[in-house]
């Protein structure tokens, strides 16, 4: 079960030296505990897998099933490690190997609401939803492999580049 809090004044970084540096791209990171995880699920299910390949009890309907799953479970790791956000030409820009490209104008932005969903506050998935003028909202779920301070920073950039202290919200 996930906490929900609004937080009405998210955390500023502690420096001033902070403040002053733009994040302009950040990406998830395959050293992380989420990405260590998915990692161990993938070698586990390769090696129960192979070991289906030797084995003269399993049937090709449990073969198939383990190479199945091996395959997706390696493909989602790629995708989680390759996702990034960027700001570029006044736009937010979401890109990922297995999804196609988003992108969100900032002028259209009316605000930018980060969702932390997980037990932990510093372990879980990340979504990011975008609101626009005129239109529904728009949800980028992230994969396992995001350090959340990483995306407060892209976000507080993003506040600088529009000039908006209240554009960013967190929701735990």
């Amino acid at each position: 079960m996930a906490e929900s809090i609004e937080v009405l004044a998210p955390r500023r970084p502690k420096h001033e030296d902070d403040e002053a540096e733009c994040i302009r791209e950040v990406h998830a990171q395959f050293i992380s505990l989420g990405g260590a995880v998915i990692l161990s699920v993938c070698i586990v299910l390769t090696l129960l897998a192979l070991m289906s390949l030797v084995l003269p009890t399993v049937t090709n309907i449990q073969r198939l099933i383990l190479f199945i799953l091996t395959v997706i479970s390696w493909a989602y790791l790629l995708d989680s490690v390759t996702e990034k956000l960027r700001l570029i030409d006044k736009c937010v820009e979401y890109r990922s190997i297995f999804t196609r490209p988003r992108i969100y104008r900032m002028t259209d932005l009316e605000g930018v609401l980060l969702v932390h969903q997980g037990f932990n506050l510093e372990r879980g998935f990340e979504s990011i939803e975008f609101r626009r003028s005129g239109l529904k909202p728009d949800r980028i779920s992230l994969g396992p492999c995001w350090q959340r301070n990483k995306l407060e920073k892209l976000m507080h950039s993003l506040e600088t580049a529009l000039n908006d202290p209240h554009l960013f919200e967190e929701v735990r």
